[in-house]
Parts: C-alpha cells; sequence; structure tokens
C-alpha cells in the first residue's frame, strides 16, 4: 500500500495561522451535507447489473485524493501529506455486527469494483469474534473513514468523534444516504464530508465535493470496465 508521504513545515506553512487556533480545540470537526445529483451513476450500475456502493465510493475517493488538504495527517504532533489516501468502510454482517474493512486505493475502476465487492461480500458473512477491524489498514493514518445508510434519506449527520485526538480527527469521516427520486425526476442522494478544521478550511472541501457531483453527471469516463 502507497505510503509514500512529506513532512509539512509547520513554520512556514501557508495556514499555520489557521492549523494554530483549531488546534486549540478539543474537537475541530466540522461538516457538510451536500445534495448530489447521482442518477447517472445509478443508472449506469443498474444497466450493468452492479452493485451501486462501489461507483459512488469510487467516485467520493478520486474527489477526496483530488484536494490536497484532504491529505494532510496529524501524527503525534506532525503534519503529513501523503501522495494517496485508501478507502476503508464499514458493513453490517448478516448477524447484525459491524465491521470495518478497508483496502489500499486502485485508480483503476474495474479492480477498485472487485476489491470492494469482493471484501464487503466476505464481511457479511464474518462470524462475531468481538473484533470491529477485519484488517490492519482500518489503524492507518492516509485512510478515510466511511459507510452509508441506505435504509434512510437523511438531511444532515453528525459522527461520534474522539475529543482530543488530533490525530484521529485528522482522518475524514464520510456518510451518504439512501438515493431517491426527487422533484426533477431524478436520483439523488445527500453526501456528508467531515474534516478537521486544523487541516481543512471550507475552500478546499467545497472542490472535493464539486469534483465529486462534477463526475457524478458523467461517470461513464471514470467508471470504466
Amino acid at each position: 500500500m502507497d505510503q509514500t508521504r512529506e513532512e509539512i513545515d509547520l513554520k512556514t506553512y501557508p495556514k499555520r495561522n489557521q492549523y494554530a487556533w483549531f488546534s486549540t480545540f478539543p474537537d475541530p470537526t466540522y461538516g457538510f451535507d451536500v445534495d448530489i445529483d447521482v442518477d447517472s451513476v445509478v443508472r449506469l450500475a443498474k444497466s450493468r447489473g452492479d452493485s451501486f456502493f462501489p461507483y459512488f465510493f469510487f467516485l467520493v475517493m478520486r474527489g477526496i485524493n483530488a484536494v490536497k488538504e484532504l491529505r494532510l495527517r496529524e501524527e503525534k504532533g506532525h503534519v503529513y501529506l501523503y501522495q494517496n489516501v485508501h478507502p476503508t468502510w464499514t458493513v453490517m454482517s448478516e448477524s447484525g455486527i459491524y465491521y470495518n474493512i478497508g483496502c489500499p486505493m486502485e485508480n483503476d475502476f474495474a479492480r477498485f469494483y472487485d476489491k470492494v465487492k469482493k471484501l464487503t461480500d466476505e464481511a457479511k458473512k464474518a462470524v462475531p469474534t468481538g473484533e470491529l477491524n477485519l484488517d490492519p489498514i482500518v489503524e492507518m493514518s492516509n485512510v478515510v473513514f466511511s459507510t452509508c445508510i441506505p435504509q434512510l434519506e437523511i438531511v444532515a449527520m453528525r459522527h461520534p468523534t474522539p475529543a482530543g485526538n488530533h490525530d484521529n480527527l485528522s482522518v475524514p469521516r464520510i456518510l451518504w444516504d439512501k438515493y431517491r427520486i426527487k422533484e426533477d425526476g431524478r436520483y439523488h442522494l445527500t453526501l456528508n464530508i467531515t474534516v478537521s478544521h486544523t487541516l481543512v478550511d471550507g475552500f478546499p472541501l467545497a472542490a472535493a465535493f464539486n469534483h465529486i457531483k462534477d463526475e457524478s453527471l458523467h461517470p461513464e469516463n471514470f467508471l470504466k470496465k
């Protein structure tokens, strides 16, 4: 798994004032809840008889990786910029137990789809052992924490966060809900991305959302199998 990174010099870092101010907060996280038109993504997945989850997840990961600030992580008083960040996600097993799983990011969609689908299907059949994380990748810094709620339409979401643990809080938290047809006759969903304000201000967070929104309108250009 790619863990290439470079350390940020906090003495010369252009946004060091933002970093210093929000570092005084026990919990500096915030997030946006944004409506995403996923009509073309839904219809592309359906036309191929595929699962929607890996389709949209791939576009989300592309949006996250496209924005430098969302690849920044705090680690024991240091800040690092990673070249790539990797997907982790939550799966509910057939026994009703949730597990966290993950894998290295794949830039080839066909490989990404196969890997995410295979790991998700395996986690659904996992026998409860008392473990929460099924893969050590979940404990790494250069990942994102992701989940979806396909049973419910949501307006807003607040993630549980470990106040005071700035290393953990620097990992973006992602959630989306059930896609549904809205007044325009197209499928939409609500996407939440929650980040630490020590590293990510509103401008780069908006850029990540806009990247995801734009690619969701023309998924055939990126979801090639």
